[in-house]
């Protein structure tokens, strides 16, 4: 069976929508996980040290999702790895928060942490080798002490035009962290967020350095894992643009709409009214349609269908009031006709009707019968 080419468009659009969502599917099945989650058990998740800190007597607080808010009681935040930038406007509330007495520590070495660290004046710079020891300054970071050398899986180092900070570790004399104040409050700037990651934590050295870290904060508070800006939220939507941006529905209207357009573009269907052209506004007269007509039964040598056509009509419109079968031959039906209508003139028309009969009559001979079956008919 032939499918039509509307049957073909169907299945052709069903079998793209198919492809298209086992590829989304296997995309985000095949998505790597984000690192350094305060719910991530993976080695370069945060977990450990969430729970690290609750046994230290940190008090873990879980944010909004909806509206990035800080909450008065927030004492540490850790911002490890983001995959977001922060806007102006959260830095304006990072800001005040700080100023009254909050410590952030920002560590990445992504895009996305340099330009939060270029908020402070910092930026980052690849280090060299990806495995060097780390060295500490003292005093800031003797408490407790640091038994044993750390090998650090740093690649980036801190550079900055600012000279009011402290530095805390260094490798080979290229800055890793360091401290500022700000207000009341401070902030730990890391060019790697290793050190905070579950596989780093198992080293002791490691952890006693993030303990030392810690201390920097002074007294024990909630703390807050930033996972804002790894890209948990779901900003409120405000006008039909940010519905079709951001939310699953809008998603869904503009892919169905991008369908619908493909299948009418590739039907040829028009979008709206034709617009006529200029010579197509003025409309033709019958007399034009009746030519054009007989012209083209003229080229396709149609003379024998239009003698038969006017041999049927004529026999129809004579036999109609006495209810006679056209289908009858010339003979029969004339004898019948006379015999109903006597005035008649049998000679005359068992001749016409002979003559329509005829076959590859010429052009003018054809012109001829017709008016001669024309006025039979007329009469």
């Amino acid at each position: 069976m032939k499918l039509s080419r509307d049957s073909l468009l169907g299945i052709g659009i069903l079998l793209a929508l198919v492809l298209i969502t086992v590829i989304a599917s296997f995309q985000q099945n095949k998505t790597p996980p984000i690192p350094y989650l305060s719910t991530s058990s993976a080695p370069d998740g945060t977990l450990a040290l969430k729970s690290w800190l609750g046994e230290l007597g940190y008090t873990s607080v879980e944010s909004s999702q909806t509206l990035f808010n800080l909450q008065n009681d927030i004492k540490l935040i850790f911002i490890l790895q983001p995959i977001v930038n922060v806007s102006d406007g959260e830095w304006k509330l990072l800001d005040e928060w700080i100023e009254r007495g909050g410590v952030l520590v920002l560590a990445g070495e992504n895009p996305y942490a340099d330009a939060a660290m270029d908020h402070f004046d910092f930026s980052t710079i690849p280090l060299g080798s990806p495995a060097v020891e780390f060295s500490f300054s003292s005093p800031m970071l003797d408490s407790p002490s640091i038994e044993s050398k750390i090998t650090s899986q740093a690649r980036m180092r801190l550079k900055t035009t600012r000279a009011d900070f402290l530095p805390l570790v260094s490798a080979k004399g290229k800055l890793l962290i360091v401290s500022l104040e700000q207000g009341k409050g401070r902030v730990i700037v890391s060019s790697t967020p290793y050190p905070f990651s579950n596989i780093a934590l198992k080293d002791d050295s490691n952890a006693a350095m993030v303990l030392n870290l810690l201390g920097l904060a002074g007294q024990k508070g909630a703390v807050w894992f930033d996972e804002w800006h790894h890209g948990f939220q779901s900003n409120a939507v405000i006008g039909p643009s940010q519905w079709l941006q951001h939310t699953p529905g809008g998603h869904a209207s503009l892919f169905v709409t991008g369908v619908i357009f493909l299948a009418l573009l590739l039907q040829g269907r028009a979008f709206g009214r034709p617009v006529p052209l200029v010579h197509e506004i003025k409309r033709r007269g019958p007399l034009e349609h009746v030519t054009a007509i007989a012209n083209l039964n003229r080229k396709a040598g149609h003379g024998n269908e239009v003698l038969r056509q006017y041999h049927q009509r004529l026999k129809r419109h004579l036999g109609h009031r006495y209810r006679l079968d056209p289908s009858l031959n010339d003979a029969e039906y004339v004898d019948l006709l006379v015999r109903y209508n006597p005035a008649v003139d049998k000679e005359a028309l068992s001749h016409l009707l002979k003559r329509l009969s005829q076959k590859n009559v010429s052009e003018s001979e054809l012109l001829k019968l017709a008016s001669e079956a024309s006025l039979w008919i007329d009469d």
